[in-house]
């Protein structure tokens, strides 16, 4: 099968590969600083293809966690900028998660589609599917329980899947959700939590 790249075009690629900035532009992104491995699977593989899906567009999911980061960082900007700041750039991580995943799913036979497949057909990713929350402490507690779930959920796809190369970006990915739940968890110490 030969599958166009599109990892090296990405607006964002480089940078997270390893790849250098230019020394007056400023970080965009809040990942763990390790580059990522190519997105590649050893054969097809429907099912592993699948558990892939449920972790780009799933109900606890990379497009999930994107949309509610970004609807955070929209409502939270004025009165909080650093913590705007940090839902922004952990949205584009989690947007750079979704280019590596779907172009797995490409690699093990699959289709990038933005929903899951059930029994019951396509289920479609939903909008209602973001927790959109009232205030910071609300917010931050349901975005440190979006990264909980994410965890839960990779770490499971790691032990289910007997493929080198899927487990290796997935245990990579991995490292960024641990490192996103340490990121809010400390904003909501700041914030929600100060004399503890």
């Amino acid at each position: 099968m030969n599958i166009k790249k599109t990892w090296p075009a990405s607006k964002f690629g480089s940078r997270l590969r390893g790849g250098k900035q230019d020394e007056h532009s400023k970080p965009r992104w809040y990942a763990y600083q390790a580059p990522y491995p190519e997105p590649k699977a050893e054969k097809p593989n429907l099912y592993y293809a699948r558990l892939l899906m449920d972790d780009m567009a799933g109900a606890v999911s990379e497009l999930t966690a994107l949309a509610q980061y970004l609807y955070h960082h929209q409502v939270l900007y004025e009165r909080y900028p650093d913590v705007a700041e940090l839902l922004e750039c952990t949205s584009i991580v989690e947007m750079t998660h979704m280019e590596l995943l779907a172009e797995t799913i490409m690699h093990l036979g699959g289709q990038p589609k933005l929903g899951v497949r059930t029994n019951c057909g396509m289920e479609w990713w939903r909008g209602d599917q973001v927790y959109y929350g009232y205030d910071i402490c609300d917010m931050l507690s349901a975005d440190i329980e979006a990264e909980r779930q994410a965890i839960i959920n990779y770490k499971r796809h790691i032990e289910m899947i007997d493929d080198k190369y899927v487990k290796a970006l997935l245990e990579r990915i991995l490292l960024d959700e641990q490192h996103h739940l340490e990121a809010f968890k400390a904003k909501r110490q700041k914030y929600c939590y100060p004399h503890r």
